[in-house]
């Protein structure tokens, strides 16, 4: 199915959803770059009392989680724009069928159509998480 999605989805339609995910990924590092100044800023600040420094600790673990989820967004960003290049953007990776456009308008970084990402995410619920304290593990009796 390689480069089918052509003769579904128009050149101008495929140049559009570039466009808006190359604009993404500038906001994006433009974004990173703005967090990364504020967690040096952080660092720099010397914290007088414990008070002041739980709130950089907070302060330095928003940071983080925002860092990694944007970190995140741009390698699905730069993971479809490799598919839009290889004549694969709009293709499922894990059942080859074309993803709707109303999905890749509102995700224009998805890999995988609704389906196939319904079924992953009830498979990432099932799994145990590495997380789980040792009540959470079913132990057996060993003999």
């Amino acid at each position: 199915m390689t480069g089918e999605i052509v003769k579904t989805m128009e050149k101008a339609q495929i140049q559009q959803y570039r466009w808006k995910l190359e604009s993404q990924r500038e906001d994006a590092v433009r974004l990173l770059g703005r967090w990364a100044s504020e967690a040096r800023a952080l660092d720099a600040d010397s914290q007088q009392d414990t008070g002041d420094q739980s709130i950089g600790s907070i302060a330095k673990e928003s940071l983080f989680q925002q860092t990694s989820q944007r970190i995140r967004l741009v390698r699905m960003v730069e993971a479809a724009l490799r598919r839009i290049a290889d004549g694969t953007y709009g293709i499922c990776v894990a059942c080859a069928c074309d993803i709707p456009r109303k999905r890749l308008e509102a995700l224009p970084w998805t890999d995988c159509c609704l389906r196939c990402q319904e079924i992953a995410e009830r498979e990432l619920e099932s799994e145990p998480s590495p997380q789980a304290t040792r009540a959470d593990i079913p132990w057996k009796r060993a003999g």
